[in-house]
């Protein structure tokens, strides 16, 4: 959705101008989660019959004094071009530059058994060596399917150190074979 990722360009830009990248994100994951769980907010936010400023009105007391004051006009300025359908997608833009910013990455690390945070401390620095990762957001997930070994996953990058992939490896080179 082209406006919100406008929206998000703005505030990464008025974030870094005014330091406030990180307050920003939280800010805006916390609305994104009061959107999906909030049926009272939404209610509010979603009523396209109620006036503008009854609604402005409305959206500040439901927040009080908890939001940055750009963020609330942000709010102000939805409301002014009725464009609060954009509002769940603005967190979503603002997290992926945000996280370019900051060089945070989701690393997806599949493996055949629970694995430790020493072995995570190794993956980080493996990944920050070969693929300049900074800041790596582990997701562990257990595939009992890969034997042993480890399968990485991030920035459309798959990295796949498992007995599983060795074996499907070798078995296209032995149907190659076959075939030839």
């Amino acid at each position: 959705m082209l406006p919100a990722k406008r929206y998000a360009e703005a505030l990464i830009k008025l974030g870094q101008e005014e330091g406030k990248l990180e307050i920003f994100y939280e800010q805006l994951f916390k609305l994104f989660e009061i959107i999906k769980n909030n049926n009272e907010f939404n209610n509010i936010w979603f009523d396209l019959e109620m006036k503008r400023s009854e609604k402005k009105q409305k959206v500040k007391s439901f927040f009080s004094d908890d939001i940055d004051s750009y963020i609330l006009n942000l709010l102000y300025l939805l409301i002014d071009k009725r464009r609060e359908i954009v509002l769940p997608y603005i967190p979503l833009y603002y997290k992926q530059m945000y996280d370019r910013i900051a060089g945070n990455v989701d690393v997806e690390v599949i493996v055949a058994h629970e694995i430790g945070d020493d072995v995570l401390r190794k993956i980080s620095q493996w990944l920050l060596k070969k693929y300049g990762v900074k800041n790596p957001r582990f997701i562990v997930k257990v595939d009992k399917s890969l034997i042993g070994g480890i399968k990485l996953l991030f920035n459309n990058i798959e990295v796949d150190a498992s007995v599983k992939g060795a074996l499907d490896s070798m078995r296209k080179e032995l149907v190659k074979i076959a075939i030839l």
